[in-house]
């Protein structure tokens, strides 16, 4: 990853990085982007890419990563978070629709999570501290659960093995 890219990236509020750990190493991320809408003032989420490295692959991590979104934009009050991918990757097509997503085209390009809520009613999408500092991990290790990732963020998601 570039530096100077992701600090970039992290400067504008309306996008957010989550990274999964497995002990002390990073082993995948989720990045998405928030977008206003013209008929509701409850925004939406672009789920932009999601990876995993090939040795972490199928142990959750993946699954952990769209559920820390969804938890995020549900708190928000965010409609839903939409993303699209090639037909041919039923591996993608296959995590989002185990999540909840439902296919919004019929060439399943393109998967849609429809959200509801969680009680912070009032508030605006992205009102709150952004979620470009979440940390998912499946480290028992102690010391990283309650941490800040860096200042304004919230404390890291801890996900036990």
């Amino acid at each position: 990853m570039d530096a100077r890219a992701a600090r970039a990236y992290l400067k504008d509020r309306r996008n957010v990085l989550l990274v999964a750990y497995d002990g002390p190493a990073a082993v995948g991320f989720l990045r998405g982007t928030q977008l206003g809408r013209l008929d509701s003032s409850r925004g939406q989420m672009f789920l932009y890419e999601i990876g995993v490295l090939p040795v972490a692959r199928r142990r959750g991590f993946g699954r952990r990563l769209v559920e820390a979104l969804l938890r995020y934009c549900r708190d928000r009050g965010f409609q839903e978070v939409f993303v699209l991918t090639d037909p041919r990757n039923t591996a993608a097509a296959g995590l989002y629709r185990s999540t909840g997503a439902r296919p919004e085209t019929r060439a399943d390009r393109m998967f849609v999570y429809r959200l509801r809520s969680t009680g912070l009613a009032g508030r605006r999408p992205g009102s709150g501290r952004p979620a470009t500092r979440n940390l998912i991990s499946r480290s028992s290790d102690s010391s990283r659960q309650g941490r800040r990732r860096d200042r304004g963020g919230p404390a890291s998601t801890p996900v036990g093995p």
